[in-house]
Order: C-alpha cells, then sequence, then structure tokens
C-alpha cells in the first residue's frame, strides 16, 4: 500500500496542475469563443506552434529528469544543479529560435497551419506577443520538473494555481474591457498569457531560493560540469528532444491536415483538444509519477523494485483511464454546448471525443512506458524509434489520406490516427517485459 500512496503523493499533485491548466485553457476557449469562430480558430493555431515548442521543450526536459530523478535516488544534490544547469542552458536555445521564428516571421509560421487570410491575420496579433513568453516557460519547466523529480510536486501546483489565477483575472479583463482596462480582444488575450507566465517563473524561483530547495545551480555548479557529464547527458537526452520533436511535428501535420479540410474541422478539434485534457490531466499525471520514483529507485540500484512498482502503475493506471474516459464522454455532451459555434461544429467534436476516449488505455499504456518506465531507465533511443515510426509511417500518411483526398469527415479521420497507438502498444509491451530499460544511467557519474 505504501507505493501507491507514494505514487498519488506526486501524481495528484500534477494532475491537479494539469486539471487547472485544462480548466483555464477552456475558460480561455470560452472568452476568445464569444469572439467567433475565426478567433477560435487563429488562437488556437498560434497555439499549435507554442504546442510544438512546448513537446520539444518537454523533450529536453523530461530527458534532464533521467538525471533529477536518478540523482535524487542516488542523493547527489550537486548532481542535480549540474543537470539543472545544462537543462536550462539548451532549453533557452530552442527558446531563443522558437522566438524568432514566432515574432520576425509569424505570417509564414500561420501560412504553414492555414490558408484562411482571416485566421493568418488574426494569429499574427497573438503570436507575436506570446513569443515573449517562451524563454520564460522554458525556466518554469525546468524548475518545476526538477521539483517533482525530488518529491516536492505540490510547490509547482501552488505556483501554477497563483499563474492561471492572474492569467483568468487578465484574460476577462483585457479580452472584453472589465475593470478600467481596455478591450484588446486577441491582443488582450496574448498579453494576458505573457503576464501570468512572468508571475510563475518568478514566484517559483522565489520559493526554492527562500526554501534553499535542491534545482538551483551557481557559478560553482556550472565549472563542475565536465566533458564526461555533458557527453552522457546528451547521450540520453538528444532521443528524447527527437522523440517529442517527431511526436509535436506529426501532431502539428494533423493540425494542417484538419485546417486544410474546413476551418470548421480545425475549430472542432481545438475545442476537442481542450475537453479531452481534463481525461488525460491526471492519467498521464500517473506516467510522470511513474517516471520520478521508478528513476529513484534505479538511480539507487534497486532494480527489482523498480519494475515491481512499474507493474502497479500499469494496473492503476488502467482502471484511472477507463474511468477518466467514460466521464469525459458524457461531459462532453454538455460541454461542447458552452461554445458559441455551429451544431456541426458540436457533433463534430462529440462523436470524436467519443472514439477518443475509446482509445484512452491504449494511449495511457503508450505514454506510461515512453514518457515513464523507458525513459526513467535511459531507454530513450529505442523509444523515440517507436514513437517516430509508427506516427510517421502509420497516422500521419493515414490521416493525409483519408482527409484530404478521400475527403472523409474529422471523426472518420481521427480513427485512422489511431492506427499508429495500437501498432506502438504492441512493440512496447514486449520492450516492457524484456527489461532493457531498467538500468542506471548516474552510478559512474
Amino acid at each position: 500500500m505504501g507505493i501507491y500512496k507514494k505514487i498519488f503523493a506526486i501524481a495528484l499533485p500534477i494532475a491537479l496542475q494539469q486539471f487547472l491548466s485544462t480548466g483555464v485553457n477552456f475558460v480561455d476557449n470560452l472568452m476568445i469563443g464569444k469572439l467567433g469562430e475565426v478567433a477560435i480558430a487563429s488562437v488556437g493555431l498560434s497555439n499549435q506552434f507554442f504546442f510544438l515548442y512546448n513537446l520539444i521543450l518537454f523533450g529536453l526536459i523530461s530527458g534532464g529528469s533521467i538525471f533529477f530523478s536518478q540523482f535524487w535516488g542516488k542523493k547527489d544534490l550537486d548532481g542535480i544543479a549540474k543537470s539543472s544547469a545544462v537543462t536550462s542552458a539548451t532549453a533557452l536555445l530552442f527558446s531563443a529560435v522558437f522566438f524568432t521564428l514566432s515574432f520576425f516571421f509569424p505570417q509564414t509560421v500561420m501560412r504553414f497551419f492555414s490558408p484562411d487570410p482571416l485566421v493568418i491575420s488574426e494569429g499574427i496579433i497573438y503570436l507575436k506577443i506570446i513569443s515573449f513568453s517562451f524563454p520564460i516557460f522554458a525556466l518554469s519547466m525546468v524548475f518545476s520538473f526538477v521539483l517533482r523529480s525530488v518529491e516536492k510536486a505540490h510547490i509547482p501546483m501552488y505556483v501554477t494555481i497563483v499563474e492561471l489565477s492572474t492569467n483568468v483575472f487578465l484574460n476577462y479583463s483585457l479580452i472584453f474591457g472589465k475593470f478600467g482596462f481596455p478591450k484588446l480582444g486577441i491582443l488582450g488575450a496574448a498579453i494576458a498569457t505573457l503576464i501570468a507566465r512572468i508571475v510563475g517563473l518568478v514566484s517559483l524561483i522565489l520559493i526554492i531560493k527562500v526554501k534553499n530547495l535542491p534545482g538551483f545551480f551557481t557559478l560553482k555548479h556550472i565549472e563542475m560540469i565536465d566533458k564526461k557529464f555533458l557527453k552522457n547527458f546528451f547521450h540520453y537526452t538528444l532521443p528524447t528532444i527527437a522523440n517529442e520533436f517527431a511526436w509535436s511535428f506529426g501532431m502539428t501535420m494533423y493540425s494542417v491536415i484538419y485546417a486544410h479540410m474546413s476551418t470548421q474541422t480545425i475549430a472542432a478539434r481545438n475545442i476537442m483538444g481542450t475537453i479531452e485534457g481534463f481525461a488525460y490531466s491526471f492519467t498521464f499525471s500517473i506516467a510522470s509519477a511513474a517516471s520520478v520514483i521508478v528513476g529513484n529507485y534505479l538511480g539507487a540500484s534497486r532494480f527489482e523494485e523498480a519494475f515491481d512498482v512499474s507493474k502497479k502503475v500499469i494496473k492503476l493506471s488502467q482502471i484511472v483511464a477507463i474511468i477518466s474516459g467514460t466521464l469525459t464522454v458524457i461531459l462532453s455532451y454538455y460541454i461542447v454546448n458552452f461554445f458559441d459555434v455551429s451544431d456541426e461544429v458540436k457533433m463534430l467534436v462529440r462523436v470524436t471525443i467519443t472514439i477518443s476516449m475509446a482509445f484512452i488505455p491504449i494511449k495511457v499504456f503508450n505514454g506510461l512506458n515512453i514518457v515513464g518506465f523507458l525513459r526513467a531507465g535511459g531507454d530513450t533511443r529505442y523509444s523515440f524509434m517507436v514513437e517516430a515510426g509508427t506516427l510517421w509511417l502509420l497516422g500521419v500518411p493515414f490521416a493525409a489520406f483519408s482527409g484530404l483526398v478521400l475527403k472523409f469527415s474529422l471523426p472518420i479521420v481521427y480513427l485512422f490516427t489511431m492506427s499508429d497507438e495500437i501498432a506502438k502498444a504492441i512493440i512496447l509491451y514486449s520492450r516492457y517485459h524484456s527489461r532493457k530499460w531498467v538500468k542506471n544511467v548516474v552510478e559512474k557519474l
């Protein structure tokens, strides 16, 4: 029973953090939805570019988390600080690239996602402002992952509450011109997001400094970084970056396909994504908790215990996935009515959500292995090949053919994209039971 308590102690704050983020995203979409379908589509596609950035960043930082959690299992605080320093520097480098594209070439970015000139012009307004939040978001994510890895997941949760409360208040004020603020529409939504992320990062750094928590690095830690450390760090993290890039770019291609089907289709997919987030908020938090706990055991070379924990996590995650999926299908029939969109869009959302939730146990199993177990043990090259191979050989080609050539509707096209999840589950089941991922990657560092 002790291990389940430990899982929930880490997973619940992460789940609540994700649930709150999804809830705020839902409220944001409702507010922006009052401006019409073009506004929903333009902000949604702008956020698709941020989604691409976010997932590449997630690949890097979750790769760094291999070291955060295993060094914590080894009780090596200098190792955590060194890993945090390298992860932060690399994250800021990625931020610079995405900032440049978003701020200086926003029209090129938006044109990639949609052919609709109205969607492009509205999206540019939003994208140029949120580009300034990219480096802020990067550092916040690094410190949040460090705190999760050292079993302080409740702190990022509290910071998220502050950040998202700020975002909701400013969104309402700046989109609609409330409380004496100017009425700025989409521009107001972007400014609100930027200010909220600044508040989040400042809060996080203050808490870490005041409480003297692991992960905050100084010049001393930077000087401790040698070639051997960097070689090992990037040996494991580069495949996770490639993994998330391949996956996020695949998801981006789905959005491009949906956008070229129709503006109604992309609006439905954006609404659906918001509702889906509620189902995934807890199920995938278990994968994050599993990565931390299993990584701690592997760093301490307690291999049998690590594998035993992984088996219990799989059982728990499947139960949670079924419950979450069922509730999401039921609630989606009512939630979609809050959006100011056509009946056609609402029907597309309801049908596609039902298909999505039917596959949630398979998706959760895949996520648990790729983001949880395999990544915790440094088996990142294999998970990259599986993730990229199934998505780009099955999912994306089937979506493009069914949506752009055969002209099928969103639910049918979405069903075709599930082919990669099925193939992935079969391959990962075999890899998981081989135990080739059960290893200590920081033992000699």
